[in-house]
């Protein structure tokens, strides 16, 4: 029986585009003089990459006299002084952050087992039920937390966890073929199968299961840019653990992103929104395992199972993937202040998704 699926509920966007994406201001002959005053070690000479420009500002252009940012008071990123002077506006150093996203996808089943089946001495085989499972979708909400922090101008490290609960819905059918088997005990359960599912009460069974469990991992982002275009690849690991599941599922989630920042007018001053596309890879564990007793069967299943199970030491195995691993992503990003922003992103074309997120810098 199909347990459930739940493919990429683990999955936590997390590239927050106020943290990925640093101006670069017109050299005046003051930053100049600055880049030269600038200490840095020799091998970090080369140019760093570009983004948006921006208008020169009146600290800009009187640097001796400005006073020092509080991320420049930081250890990180490193060589941040030096991107400084260089005349990028580098975002603050450590991020916090509260996501949730929503998901729905498609999966297909490639196979169901059973395991542990039997009573007394009896042994049922693993492979006597014939199980289909069809037209299965998933859905699922996750909600994470999120703390980063640039080491480099260019590049962001952090760390998740969270919650995720969904359910999942399958059209499942049961069928077993008695020819296979020698046994007798075998082939009259085999046959007493077969004939149920040629009278259609094991065919087309809605199967829907709820689960829930914790999210956790960690990932990196990589950011660089020319004048107001911006460009970033988002790559996170993460587990979950469920509790209808044996051990943990794992994801390796990659996302590249495009897109363009704009001045806006802020409540503090000027600030930025930020336009991307983009799209969405995923790699999650193919294969599940856990107890039958976990599992909450269709009522026409009942009591086949409660036979079969009766020493209640029932096992499944599911192997199962993604109808596509890729969807395509629009999102928007508004930074209300230096220090705090708000984000949203959709998800569509074979996996459908809705993020928001709210990231508070410091």
């Amino acid at each position: 029986m199909k347990p459930f699926n739940y493919k990429n509920v683990i999955f936590v966007p997390v590239a927050l585009f106020s943290a990925v994406t640093f101006a670069q201001q017109p050299t005046t002959e003051d930053t100049e003089r600055l880049i030269d005053n600038a200490q840095r070690p020799a091998f970090s000479q080369g140019a760093l990459p570009a983004a948006s420009q921006q208008d020169v500002t009146p600290a800009l252009a009187e640097p001796a006299a400005a006073p020092l940012s509080q991320s420049q008071h930081h250890m990180l990123p490193f060589w941040g002084d030096e991107a400084r002077a260089r005349g990028y506006d580098l975002p603050e150093t450590f991020g916090i952050g509260i996501n949730h996203m929503n998901m729905r996808q498609n999966i297909e089943v490639s196979s169901i087992a059973f395991s542990g089946l039997g009573w007394d001495t009896f042994q049922m085989p693993g492979d006597l039920f014939n199980i289909k499972a069809e037209n299965s979708r998933e859905k699922s909400k996750t909600e994470t937390m999120r703390l980063d922090a640039w080491v480099l101008p260019f590049l962001n490290v952090y760390g998740i966890v969270g919650h995720t609960r969904g359910s999942s819905h399958s059209i499942v059918s049961v069928d077993a073929d008695p020819s296979q088997y020698t046994g007798l005990m075998e082939r009259i359960i085999a046959s007493a199968v077969h004939q149920m599912n040629k009278s259609g009460q094991l065919k087309d069974l809605d199967f829907n299961l709820d689960f829930k469990g914790t999210t956790y991992g960690a990932g990196f982002t990589l950011a660089g840019g020319y004048e107001n275009w911006f460009t970033t690849l988002d790559t996170n690991y993460t587990r979950t653990d469920f509790n209808i599941l044996d051990g943990q599922i794992s994801a390796l989630t990659v996302t590249p992103r495009v897109g363009y920042r704009f001045q806006m007018p802020g409540i503090s001053g000027t600030s930025h929104l930020n336009l991307w596309v983009g799209s969405m890879y995923q790699d999650v564990q193919q294969e599940f395992k856990g107890s039958l007793g976990d599992l909450n069967m269709p009522a026409a299943l009942q009591p086949l199972i409660a036979i079969a199970n009766q020493r209640g030491e029932g096992r499944f195995r599911v192997k199962q993937h993604l109808q596509s691993p890729w969807n395509v992503l629009v999102g928007a990003q508004y930074e209300i202040t230096r220090n705090f922003n708000v984000m949203t992103e959709i998800g569509f074309s074979e996996r459908n998704s809705a993020m928001v997120s709210a990231e508070y810098r410091f």
